[in-house]
């Protein structure tokens, strides 16, 4: 495209101050998601005491938070490509606000599992809308690296949710971490004023005045009105008054979408697999309990390494071809850990571990994004994540009846391990459609 005759479309802007700003607001929407889901955790051994739960009731209220998830992926999730990204944010934003806050004035176990279905139900939906946002935000030479930065503060929210729990709870009660949880419920009045609507979504639905104020702030370079480059759009997008779900399957994307969703479930079942049983594999393996609660914060120290090397790497070498190499590390490193290692080569294991588990689950979310045209992108994304949720499931499940056989540990690493290539090949076997970042929603096309 020549620059001389040709305004620039918004993905090839260069990153200005409304895309710092975009990414400050998802980024802290990821820290109240990894905030909520990581809290529970925290609370759980005061909370069976004080309640006297079994590890059954209290398994299933941990359980519930995903099954939430898998809900809100499935209808708020895929909801904004209808109704717009910033009004579902806002909508699932009170949800798990609610909800979160509401846990800690629970009375009973049932109380708080529906508690805790609510809270999964808004974080379900979010996410894939703060990606599908993201992605239809940012330049296209930088949208890998700023979609995984802003999902790696899942993490910081992990890691406020672990402090928390451990200076809060002995403080005031584990009541009043999840109070803490309902303070995003105070952002609602700032992203109602600072976040922007998808640019598809406005042009698509002609609130031109809108598209044109976001259009001069992140294109400033751009000379045409919203108004003249809504056909170009909505040629670029086809037909959204199909049935959104159904266009997953066509024009040549139902074998992405199902190899997508594979990737997807892989990835989650190593993550939450991994991330629930590895204290136990190791103290089964022969290390001390206290060690074996380092291991697990070194894999999440990697986890934020490899997440926010693998948007930069993503971007350079191409997104499949960054998730093919992490999830073969990431097969190789968690079957070394079933053997015993020296203290260096451990630590090196279990970073490389995180950073291609829990990292990758950072990129597979930039890469469902860039799958899809805008009209379906949260579509896209949603049940993608929502499918993935049967692997975040299955993990720790699996991964207990495995524990429960006294299989050998090198065996059980094995489990976690195989699913890393399992998932390699279905990125492998994906065709090139999905690395069109000139062709995806999140650029709005320019004309002479």
């Amino acid at each position: 495209m020549s620059i001389g005759n040709h305004d620039y479309v918004v993905g090839e802007t260069r990153v200005n101050a409304f895309h710092l700003l975009i990414l400050f607001w998802c980024s802290m929407l990821m820290t109240f998601d990894g905030y909520d889901l990581v809290i529970y955790g925290s609370v759980l051994p005061t909370l069976m005491n004080e309640w006297k739960l079994s590890p059954v009731i209290a398994g299933i209220i941990g359980s519930s938070a995903l099954f939430g998830m898998m809900i809100g992926a499935l209808t708020l999730g895929s909801s904004s490509d209808r109704f717009g990204r910033r009004r579902v944010i806002l909508v699932c934003l009170i949800i798990f606000g609610i909800a979160a806050l509401a846990n800690g004035f629970s009375q009973t176990s049932t109380e708080f599992i529906v508690c805790r279905v609510f809270t999964g139900i808004g974080l379900g939906g979010m996410v894939p809308n703060i990606v599908a946002l993201m992605a239809e935000m940012a330049p296209n030479s930088k949208r890998n690296i700023m979609i995984t930065v802003m999902l790696c503060f899942f993490s910081v929210g992990g890691v406020i949710a672990a402090f928390t729990g451990k200076v809060v709870t002995p403080a005031f009660g584990w009541r009043a971490n999840f109070v803490i949880a309902g303070l995003p419920l105070l952002a609602v009045p700032l992203l109602y004023r600072w976040l922007p609507e998808s640019i598809t979504y406005l042009l698509a639905n002609a609130k031109f005045e809108e598209a044109d104020r976001v259009l001069r702030i992140i294109a400033p370079s751009l000379r045409r009105s919203a108004a003249s480059l809504a056909p170009l759009n909505a040629q670029a997008n086809g037909n959204p008054s199909k049935l959104r779900t159904a266009q997953l399957f066509t024009e040549g994307r139902g074998r992405n979408t199902i190899l997508i969703w594979i990737g997807f479930g892989m990835c989650m079942l190593m993550v939450y697999g991994l991330t629930t049983w590895l204290p136990k594999l190791m103290v089964a393996n022969g290390y001390s309990l206290g060690s074996s609660l380092s291991f697990l914060l070194t894999l999440n120290a990697g986890a934020v390494l490899g997440g926010l090397a693998s948007g930069w790497l993503a971007d350079r070498f191409g997104g499949k071809n960054t998730l093919v190499l992490y999830f073969t590390v990431a097969a190789i490193s968690i079957s070394a850990l079933g053997f015993k290692q020296n203290e260096y080569v451990l630590s090196a294991l279990l970073m490389l571990a995180g950073a291609t588990t829990i990292g990758t689950l950072c990129l597979v979310h930039a890469f469902a994004a860039i799958a899809y045209p805008a009209h379906i992108r949260s579509t896209g994304v949603g049940w993608a994540a929502a499918i993935g949720r049967f692997g975040a499931v299955a993990g720790p499940a699996v991964g207990g009846y495995l524990f429960a056989q006294n299989l050998p540990i090198n065996v059980n690493f094995l489990f976690f391990a195989a699913p890393g290539i399992i998932a390699a090949i279905a990125f492998i076997l994906t065709s090139g459609k999905t690395e069109e970042p000139k062709s995806t929603s999140a650029t709005v096309a320019s004309a002479d």
